[in-house]
């Protein structure tokens, strides 16, 4: 870290291109220029001391102001730019204020500025997991489009520029995918004017991190961009035997080779220390909270490798290529050492296994996109094609009990048990061939359209027996349609299909049948306020099949658990009210209930509050005397009661919790403070069963410090 400061060091004092200057954001920009009335542009300004001065007058140009919380475009919900008001979808997006303002340290910390979203637990925080209309995402997300790294990965924040959430998965355009929702993660760029920044934040829990980041041209018509990005954390929990200890270098480099068209590289390590934390428990009518049952034997040592290149290719006016392709390699080492289940009401029996485990994943996506006048309409036309392929090859020892430990006063002095080998060799396959098209047939009426082929196969190997997996292909479809009466508002109606492959297997090593999804959607968005305040209200219906569920005889094996169906209704306003006032805010009314399951029949879906919704907001203060900007903030969470698991065995409390933040902005200085969970309030953020409740953060203080350099 000594060294790559040093390096930045050196390349902001050798600094030779001129930086352009930019407007602040939420300002307008008002700039008189000058010209010469009745004067034709070919004519010289000056004229002979003879003639008569000319008379000038002034050219007022003004940009419209823009609002820190409200970002008028998606690059997700149709795979190009577009508005986000007139995509026939739902779509949030957080945008790089709102991850600065919250400090948000992963993507579930951000999960409350968008209706219908809450935070999950996938892996006990081996992944990162959303819940998006009930549906878990399971770790599976995006990153600039193409499908992100599956595999037990934390992605760092410091890497990622906005997060854009596309509720209602649509596998026409993403493949394979969970039904609530996509979310894609739009990583920063090489930019053309020098910026410079270096952040050191402390808190609670013996929290420290530090980021790195430089940005700017390598020549001097600007056409080679690069970026860097160092990022190191060391941190505790507030449960013992657990750490959040991670670092990250991003090296990225842009070449404009020709107007219109791009080569982009990129490249990313990271090194993450989490032991796999086996969360809390519920039992005798109350959820235990505050206890480790994570020995202080336990390890864990994974290492990630990415290598991305993208590319974008003016074919002409209105037909481009594109092209992107992620590599990524894991290699991970984690002594999972604490529990399985419960042995009696207060007692756990023992879980160990020492796992050495190696993956690899290769991504690629190539379309082309074009815009057509057909029969009087326009067309925006994305064709591609896409494959993605992993290779997972884990070895490892475990054994189920061998130990006990009590629920309230767990003691780790039991010796470590024997074990028996278990072993696995997952390869899988996709390819996907798809069509989307958007129709703009008059003003006022626009149509989306589109259907995808996609092929599945997959191999696994589980202690040297050889599992096939068979009947994995799929045809979907999305379809809508959106009405513009008039600029600032659109009503649409729209559904979409999804599609994903179950990966586990069963106790009979026989993969699971894939899940199957469907959504219709009916919503109305506007933007107020010369676009300064969006609001949007839908209601829904989803229904997916074949969930896959653990199996209650062993943990490392599931079974498949009938259909779930999902309505609800869901509200969002984002953006600025008053002059010196952003807020969001939102909520959302969900029903998910089993319609199919020979056991769980009526039951709700586990971890699904009825009611959920947030407050949030900065107010500028204005300060006589007092240099620079002032803003304080924060909010409210409400999540309601759930169901703790699909039998409905138990309910978890609903919460609602406070935040606070404070921003003092200079020239060249951030100063950023937070406190989240500011009553300490004990709650439950996620549930899967009464063995797998995942504590919120207790209370937690965050404090930042940032210089920038331009």
């Amino acid at each position: 870290m000594i060294q790559l400061l040093f390096f930045l060091c050196a390349l902001w004092n050798g600094s030779v291109y001129a930086t352009e200057p930019t407007s602040t954001v939420g300002q307008s920009v008002s700039q008189p220029v000058s010209r010469s009335v009745g004067q034709p542009a070919s004519q010289p300004a000056s004229q002979p001391a003879s003639q008569s001065p000319l008379i000038l007058d002034t050219l007022l140009v003004t940009t419209p102001r823009v609002s820190d919380y409200y970002t008028a475009t998606t690059d997700t919900a149709t795979r190009t730019q577009a508005s986000t008001l007139a995509v026939p979808f739902s779509v949030g997006v957080i945008n790089q204020t709102l991850l600065q303002d919250s400090m948000a340290l992963r993507l579930e910390d951000a999960a409350m500025f968008v209706s219908g979203v809450q935070q999950s637990s996938a892996d006990s925080g081996f992944n990162t997991d959303l819940r998006i209309r009930g549906f878990t995402t399971a770790g599976s997300a995006y990153l600039d489009g193409v499908q992100d790294n599956q595999h037990f990965q934390v992605r760092d924040m410091a890497l990622v520029e906005k997060v854009e959430i596309l509720k209602g998965h649509s596998s026409v355009l993403y493949g394979s995918g969970s039904p609530g929702g996509t979310v894609n993660y739009i990583s920063k760029k090489p930019l053309e004017q020098f910026k410079h920044s270096v952040s050191y934040e402390t808190g609670s829990y013996d929290f420290n991190r530090a980021v790195v980041d430089s940005t700017g041209p390598l020549n001097e018509d600007k056409t080679v961009l690069y970026r860097v990005i160092a990022a190191g954390q060391l941190a505790d929990d507030f449960r013992d035997n657990i750490t959040h200890d991670q670092a990250t270098l991003a090296p990225s480099l842009t070449w404009n080779y020709a107007p219109g068209s791009a080569l982009d590289v990129g490249f990313e390590y990271s090194n993450q220390n989490q032991p796999y934390r086996f969360d809390n428990v519920y039992t005798q009518n109350h959820v235990v909270y505050d206890r480790s049952y994570v020995d202080p034997r336990t390890r864990s040592d994974r290492k990630y490798w990415r290598f991305s290149t993208a590319l974008k290719q003016e074919l002409s006016d209105n037909w481009s290529l594109h092209f992107a392709s992620h590599y990524f390699h894991v290699e991970r080492e984690d002594l999972l050492f604490g529990f399985y289940t419960f042995k009696t009401p207060t007692t756990l029996s023992g879980y160990y296994r020492n796992i050495h485990d190696h993956y690899d994943q290769y991504s690629l996506r190539s379309e082309i996109h074009g815009q057509f006048e057909l029969l009087g309409s326009q067309h925006h036309l994305v064709s591609g094609v896409e494959r993605n392929a992993s290779d997972d090859r884990l070895n490892s020892d475990r054994r189920i009990g061998g130990y006990t430990l009590d629920v309230y006063n767990p003691a780790f002095n039991y010796p470590i048990p024997a074990t028996t080998r278990l072993d696995k060799d997952i390869t899988s396959l996709e390819y996907g061939f798809y069509l989307n098209d958007q129709i703009d047939i008059t003003r006022f009426w626009h149509v989306t359209g589109g259907m995808r082929y996609s092929l599945f196969d997959g191999d696994s190997f589980q202690n040297d027996v050889f599992v096939p997996v068979t009947d994995q292909n799929a045809v979907t479809y999305n379809a809508g349609l959106s009405f513009t009466p008039v600029d600032n508002v659109a009503g649409y109606l729209s559904y979409s299909q999804s599609f994903q492959p179950n990966s586990g297997t069963d106790r009979n090593l026989k993969f699971l049948p894939a899940k199957q999804g469907d959504m219709y959607e009916f919503g109305i968005k506007s933007a107020w306020f010369d676009k300064r305040l969006s609001t949007s209200a839908a209601i829904y219906q989803l229904t997916q099949s074949n969930l896959p569920r653990r199996d209650p005889f062993d943990p490392d094996y599931s079974i498949a658990n009938g259909m779930v169906r999902g309505r609800g209704f869901e509200l969002d306003v984002s953006g600025q009210i008053l002059e010196s006032l952003q807020i969001v805010a939102n909520y959302s009314w969900m029903d998910t209930e089993f319609i199919q399951h020979p056991v769980l029949q009526g039951n709700v879906f586990r971890s699904t509050p009825r009611h959920s919704g947030t407050l949030w907001g900065h107010y500028q203060l204005p300060i006589a005397g007092l240099p620079g900007q002032f803003k304080i903030g924060g909010g409210l969470v409400f999540v309601g009661r759930r169901f703790g698991d699909d039998a409905n065995s138990f309910e978890v409390p609903g919460y609602v919790r406070p935040d606070l933040v404070a921003h003092y902005q200079l020239e060249q200085f951030d100063f950023r403070f937070k406190v989240e969970n500011i009553l300490d309030q004990r709650y439950v953020s996620s549930s899967i069963f009464d063995d797998t409740v995942i504590q919120g953060n207790r209370r937690t203080a965050l404090f930042l410090v940032a210089m920038k350099f331009d």
